[in-house]
C-alpha cells in the first residue's frame, strides 16, 4: 500500500503521522521507518497505535520515499510505502494541476474558454500518468499523488514549461490535434531539462541530450 504525505519545502520542518492496520485488539510491537531516496531525515515515537514523525531536509524538487514497516504484539509484519514530495527551495510557481490542464486543453476548447468536467478529467488522467512515469524514469518533479484539479504543484519554475507542453502533447493525442514544431520542442526540451537536474551530483556538469 502507498501512502502520500502532503509535500514539505526542503528547509522546513513537518509533523506527520503514520497509523499501521492493526487489526482488533492486537497492538503495536515494533517499527522501522527507513529513508531509500529523496535525503529527508525523520524522528519518530510511538503514541499509541500512531508513529509520529517530524521529517526535516530533503531535496529539492524529488520525492523522498521511506520503507515503513511495523511488527504487531501478535507477530503479523505490516510493510508500507511512504511518499514525501519536496518544494524546490525558491518555487515562485506554484500553479494547480486546473491550470495546467486548462493550458494544454486551450487549442481543444478555445482560447478563453473553460474545459468542461469531462475535458478536465481527461486531462487530469494524463497528468497523472504523465508524471507517475517521469518519476519512475528517473526525472521528479515532486508532485503529491494523487493529483486532483485543485492540486498545488510546487514544481522549481524551470519544471512548468516541461509539464505544460509534455501534457499539451498527451491532450492533442488524446483529442487528435496536431501539436506545433514549437510546442514538441518546448516539450523535449523541458524534460530534458528535468532528467537532467535529477542527476546525481558528480554527474550534475554532464552534457546532456
Amino acid at each position: 500500500m502507498a501512502i502520500f504525505w502532503k509535500a514539505k519545502p526542503a528547509a522546513a520542518v513537518k509533523f506527520y503521522t503514520w497509523e499501521p492496520e492493526i487489526s482488533g485488539a492486537d497492538g503495536l510491537a515494533s517499527y522501522t521507518l527507513t529513508v531509500t531516496s529523496g535525503g529527508v531525515s525523520l524522528e519518530s515515537v510511538v503514541n499509541g497505535r500512531y508513529i509520529e514523525v517530524y521529517a526535516t531536509g530533503g531535496t529539492d524538487a524529488t520525492t523522498a520515499v521511506i520503507a515503513a514497516t511495523a511488527v504487531t504484539d501478535l507477530g503479523e509484519e505490516l510493510a508500507e510505502t511512504i511518499y514525501l514530495p519536496v518544494i524546490a527551495t525558491g518555487s515562485q510557481i506554484a500553479n494547480t494541476a486546473r491550470d495546467y490542464c486548462t493550458f494544454a486543453l486551450r487549442k481543444v476548447v478555445g482560447n478563453g474558454e473553460t474545459p468542461d468536467a469531462t475535458e478536465l478529467d481527461d486531462a487530469l488522467e494524463q497528468l497523472n500518468g504523465m508524471v507517475a512515469q517521469w518519476r519512475a524514469s528517473g526525472a521528479d518533479v515532486g508532485a503529491t499523488f494523487p493529483i486532483e484539479a485543485n492540486t498545488v504543484i510546487y514544481c522549481p519554475d524551470w519544471a512548468a514549461d516541461a509539464i505544460r507542453y509534455n501534457l499539451r502533447l498527451q491532450v492533442y493525442s488524446l483529442y487528435g490535434e496536431e501539436p506545433t514544431a514549437m510546442d514538441a520542442l518546448k516539450a523535449k526540451q523541458g524534460l530534458q531539462l528535468v532528467k537532467h537536474k535529477n542527476l546525481p551530483d558528480e554527474r550534475e556538469g554532464a552534457d546532456y541530450y
